[in-house]
């Protein structure tokens, strides 16, 4: 889920890539692996060659580009000069150009739900910079809603302009899965067809480890009963990206009700609908992380429903029914991916 270092945390445990191991009678390909600190989670790239063609050094230099475009935790990012309230334009980054780029197209296909000016009301209920433990009011919700809306950002050519002083933006809910995106590609650039990369649960995979029919990810879902998480489904990845939004562990209480992370930019709070959790998968991650936020708004038939309709987009959703039981549903096409 984007440069966030809390939000993204709670994908990896709902989403977790199983142990891959090469075949012995593929001597030619050897299992290469490189893992460490990325956007206030962990990143993993898995991928077979014949020799190292890429090393850990390269995949940090590429996350620092990308945080010094996009996270908002680095005060020295773009994004953090973008939103300080004396600055109406910045000049825009290949990274940041292509997820604002894709942001717009989301806003629009999602009729407003998806809304990276959302960042008032993330830090207010405490899911973003600011910590807060204490919800707020509805008058508090209504006076930061007044800075939430992406008509209040315009692109001319490479500079992003804000037509309101006091608009902020937030792309966690995108860039992580670009992220991985940018990661993948750089893989397929050095001749690389075999591999899977993952940064706090976002999955894009090429090709398949040595021997076998894909890489195999499992979706676990929350054990309440006995405060664990237990694997749900295993699913058999080839090409293609999964990602996952969830709900159960970052949430807030508000009126004794647990409301979950994701935000509802139209109503100022965050959503309240049966949903656990929604993995997504697709061609690419960026689309994926973006969907998967989208879809958290809706009940779980509405999702597949709306899944339905989209070109190569296949979903899981866990939820609870009205007794209170979690329970899962998918899309058709998503029942194909799961490992046999």
């Amino acid at each position: 889920m984007g440069l966030n270092r809390e939000i993204c945390c709670i994908f990896f445990f709902i989403i977790g890539a199983l142990g891959l191991q090469a075949q012995t009678g593929s001597k030619e390909l050897s299992k290469i692996r490189l893992e460490g600190p990325a956007q206030g989670t962990q990143f993993h790239v898995t991928y077979f060659a014949s020799d190292s063609l890429v090393r850990r050094s390269e995949i940090d230099s590429i996350l620092k580009v990308i945080d010094l475009s996009m996270s908002i935790y680095r005060k020295d990012s773009k994004i953090s000069l973008f939103n300080q309230d004396s600055v109406m334009q910045i000049e825009m980054d290949k990274h940041m150009a292509h997820v604002i780029a894709a942001s717009f197209r989301y806003n629009k296909l999602s009729k407003g739900q998806f809304d990276i000016t959302i960042a008032p009301l993330v830090n207010l209920w405490g899911f973003g910079i600011k910590k807060s433990a204490v919800a707020p009011d509805s008058a508090t919700v209504y006076a930061a809603k007044q800075f939430v809306g992406m008509h209040y950002l315009k692109v001319k050519r490479k500079q992003l302009i804000k037509k309101k002083q006091g608009v902020k933006i937030d792309v966690n809910g995108i860039a992580q899965g670009y992220t991985v995106d940018v990661l993948a590609d750089y893989l397929g650039h050095k001749g690389i067809s075999n591999y899977m990369v993952e940064v706090g649960g976002e999955i894009r995979t090429s090709g398949t480890p040595p021997g076998q029919k894909g890489f195999s990810i499992g979706i676990v879902q929350p054990d309440e009963s006995k405060q664990e998480d237990i694997m749900t489904a295993v699913v058999q990845l080839k090409t293609g990206a999964l990602t996952t939004a969830g709900s159960f562990e970052k949430f807030i209480k508000y009126k004794d009700k647990k409301m979950g992370h994701h935000i509802n930019p139209v109503t100022g709070f965050p959503y309240t609908t049966s949903v656990l959790s929604v993995t997504v998968y697709t061609r690419t991650a960026m689309d994926a992380d973006a969907l998967d936020n989208y879809f958290m708004g809706m009940e779980p038939t509405e999702i597949i429903a709306k899944a339905k309709k989209m070109k190569d987009v296949e979903v899981f959703v866990i939820y609870k029914n009205k007794n209170q039981a979690i329970q899962t549903i998918y899309s058709e096409g998503f029942g194909k991916l799961f490992k046999n």
